[in-house]
């Protein structure tokens, strides 16, 4: 065996290991978000059941009033948290991907011939990433993702915090405090969702893209 063809050996036996860490990096972000959601929803089930027992008891008088206002303000607090933390989970794992796909190019690199036999991508953009995963490229897919849909149930939370602020504390009727409701609602989502945009985008920019791949290919 020659030197050179040692070398190759050795570089393709470290590129299997990475790609397996990666694999598995990938795998752990995954649980991580879903753990993440899982543990959000259930505090917005047990604040729910909650904050229903004590509309029964208190008639939705004002210790109701006072109840939603200390429960809500932190329910929205572990959404926010984490919504950041579904987004950083999601960087991480787009991440992964990419440096999945460059291994991926290594092995066609090496040996051509695997290039017809690999369903995912071997370039490291991100055209190729969303290519990869199957989707095309669409703002309702946002909603769709974990940090999505964490944004949306948390907007909602603080919809009915205005709303219930607007009513109760500062004495506006039912009709304001709907409209007050609904525009902290989408408020939050639009805030959330350019947090998002700026938050991927900024990392897209600290990457290098080695391998790009052929426009309309």
């Amino acid at each position: 065996m020659t030197k050179e063809s040692n070398n190759t050996q050795q570089v393709l036996q470290c590129m299997t290991t990475e790609h397996f860490v990666l694999q598995t990096a990938r795998a752990a972000t995954i649980q991580e978000a879903n753990q993440r959601a899982n543990l959000f929803l259930t505090s917005v089930s047990s604040v729910t059941i909650a904050l229903s027992f004590v509309a029964q008891v208190t008639e939705m008088g004002m210790p109701f009033v006072l109840f939603s206002l200390i429960l809500l303000p932190c329910l929205f607090f572990i959404g926010l948290v984490t919504f950041v933390r579904a987004v950083q989970v999601a960087i991480e794992d787009m991440v992964h991907a990419r440096g999945m796909a460059r291994i991926r190019h290594y092995y066609v690199e090496i040996a051509p011939i695997m290039q017809k036999y690999l369903i995912h991508s071997t370039h490291d953009d991100r055209s190729a990433v969303l290519v990869d995963k199957g989707f095309n490229p669409s703002p309702l897919q946002y909603f769709m993702t974990t940090a999505g849909m964490v944004s949306t149930i948390s907007g909602a939370i603080a919809g009915v915090f205005t709303g219930i602020v607007a009513t109760s504390v500062i004495g506006s009727g039912m009709s304001l405090g709907v409209i007050s409701g609904i525009l902290a609602f989408v408020t939050s989502i639009l805030l959330l969702r350019h947090y998002h945009a700026r938050a991927w985008a900024a990392a897209e920019q600290k990457l290098m893209t080695l391998f790009p791949g052929v426009p309309g290919k």
